[in-house]
């Protein structure tokens, strides 16, 4: 399952607001040694990482899949070390104690927590381009990237590629418009979005085409949960603008087999979707 680009966006900033408060939490560590004031709780406490901003941030945000909880792990474990190497380093300056190594140390703490979050990021703004802008729903650049990522880490159940194509869209744009195919494609995604399950993935494969890589653990299985989706799209009213449309979708449903690549199980899907235009 992936993000929106609205989520997304909203992570960043948030979590780029509670980063940056961070440089407070050094300003008051400096006002501490100046005025032989120590007792700062956001400094000495054991537990301080757990209540500044980065901390809630952290207790408060819910990952989406392997990679992005990776992330948030290496983030947490690099957050709290930072606080607990710079609580020794200010316990050891109070105590009369300190050494080059506290300083060392602090300083790699903080090179390693400042690596978490941008490798976090990177993740996120690689994700967030490989969205499609008009639906919402990745592209076709994700699918190709994570494809084999989502074979190796499949559950027991077996992997379908579903290959999905909108029934006589070129009259719709020829008949309305332009403006009202993207409706139609926007309304689409969204029930590809509410149709499918946490652990299936829907993806823009082009024009008005759509892939679902969907988790079954048979070939019927797999067959009803395609023909749930053509009959859910042939029954809903797509209000676009002051339009009111219904579409219907041919599909083509194909069991990825072990080490394919992207291309073979499209080409079986295509072949499939094809035949069930034909007829």
């Amino acid at each position: 399952m992936y993000r929106k680009t609205c989520q997304i966006d909203t992570i960043l900033a948030d979590l780029n607001y509670s980063v940056d408060a961070h440089y407070d939490w050094l300003v008051n560590m400096f006002s501490c040694v100046v005025n032989n004031a120590f007792e700062q709780p956001d400094i000495i406490y054991p537990c301080a990482h757990k209540h500044c901003r980065v901390g809630t941030w952290l207790h408060h945000h819910q990952p989406m899949g392997e990679e992005e909880s990776s992330c948030i792990q290496a983030i947490s474990e690099a957050h709290m070390r930072m606080h607990d190497s710079g609580r020794q380093m200010m316990l050891a300056i109070q105590n009369k104690t300190m050494t080059a190594e506290h300083f060392t140390d602090f300083k790699q703490h903080l090179a390693l927590f400042s690596s978490a979050v941008t490798t976090y990021k990177s993740y996120l703004l690689n994700m967030r381009s490989g969205i499609d802008i008009l639906t919402g729903l990745p592209g076709r650049r994700m699918l190709d990237e994570t494809f084999v990522q989502q074979l190796i880490r499949a559950p027991e159940q077996n992997i379908y590629l579903l290959l999905l194509d909108i029934d006589r869209f070129k009259n719709i744009n020829d008949t309305y418009g332009h403006l009202i195919g993207d409706s139609v494609l926007r309304g689409l995604a969204q029930l590809l979005r509410d149709g499918i399950r946490d652990d299936d993935n829907a993806y823009r494969y082009g024009g008005e085409e759509f892939i679902i890589l969907l988790r079954a653990p048979s070939d019927k299985d797999a067959c009803l949960t395609g023909l749930r989706l053509c009959n859910t799209i042939a029954d809903t009213t797509l209000n676009c603008d002051d339009q009111a449309l219904h579409i219907t979708v041919t599909v083509g449903l194909t069991k990825v087999q072990a080490k394919e690549s992207l291309d073979e199980a499209a080409k079986r899907a295509d072949a499939a979707m094809y035949r069930g235009k034909q007829t």
